[in-house]
């Protein structure tokens, strides 16, 4: 079937769908100090909607020269003792459709990355298997053929482990550990040498504050987090990093309250980059 006679049915789907459309949009405008220019501001917007119980269709808009960008189905359906869950997406500048086909039963999931522009049309197979603080995910690259490796455990009640070993010889190490109720340390680098290691500590000063410094040793950079609860499930992050910029974000309690963020770097303020966004049920 042409791609073009997929897309065409795609749409016709969402536009017939018994239940309401939801609109999900964000807007950008950067450097805010010259100036609102209507015509500098980027938008992005999806539109979806619920075919039925396990179907979804929508499509991925944006207010440039190519307003369609993509269109996109995500399935689910019961299937022998398992269940089969699939999240494609077509972009429209390739023609190609692009996703996740997953199987999971009985604990065990199986996921498969699919690209009918690839020759093989399946580029990775990977496999996730966790039990009672442990889990294992190996992912086999066929094109490459070759196998990437990703383990996590529990070391102690307070502490876990995550170790990655990728085909081309490098690893990942991360450790997350809690000191106290009130404070928890993550470490994270390559393999174990400790001069590649960053640094968070976490740092819970009341029910709604909390801080958040990390050390790069590598770079020997210093960043520093503060998030605060606010009311309605709204939260609020600052994020200082004292030699390039500063980054306020406010995040909704759910996709359908406002989001905000305003990034901005020292000395600049008029190269601010503003963004805001949210979802529409209608």
């Amino acid at each position: 079937m042409p791609a073009r006679t997929i897309v065409l049915a795609l749409a016709v789907s969402v536009a017939s769908a018994s239940n309401a459309p939801s609109v999900s949009m964000n807007l950008k405008h950067a450097k805010m100090g010259g100036g609102l220019n209507v015509n500098s501001v980027e938008g992005d917007f999806k539109v979806e909607s619920k075919v039925s119980d396990d179907v979804t269709m929508g499509v991925n808009l944006s207010n440039g020269e190519s307003p369609l960008k993509s269109v996109f189905g995500k399935f689910s359906q019961k299937f022998g003792g398992g269940h089969v869950d699939a999240d494609l997406t077509m972009t429209m500048s390739s023609n190609a459709i692009a996703g996740d086909v997953t199987y999971a039963e009985n604990g065990n999931k199986l996921t498969f990355d699919v690209d009918s522009a690839s020759p093989d049309v399946v580029n990775k197979v990977s496999y996730e298997k966790s039990g009672a603080g442990w889990s294992f995910h190996p992912t086999f690259n066929l094109a490459a053929k070759n196998i990437d490796l990703e383990a996590s455990a529990d070391y102690s009640a307070d502490t876990n482990v995550n170790v990655a070993l990728k085909a081309d010889g490098s690893s990942t190490l991360e450790v997350n550990h809690r000191l106290d109720a009130d404070t928890s340390v993550n470490v994270q680098g390559s393999g174990a040498d400790l001069n590649t290691m960053a640094v968070e500590v976490a740092r819970s000063l009341d029910k709604d504050n909390t801080v958040k410094p990390k050390f790069d040793m590598a770079t020997k950079h210093l960043t520093l987090a503060w998030v605060r609860k606010l009311d309605a499930g709204r939260t609020l992050t600052v994020d200082v990093d004292p030699e390039k910029s500063m980054k306020v974000e406010l995040e909704g309690a759910n996709d359908e309250d406002w989001s905000a963020s305003v990034a901005t770097p020292w000395g600049n303020f008029a190269d601010a980059d503003v963004s805001f966004g949210r979802k529409f049920q209608f």
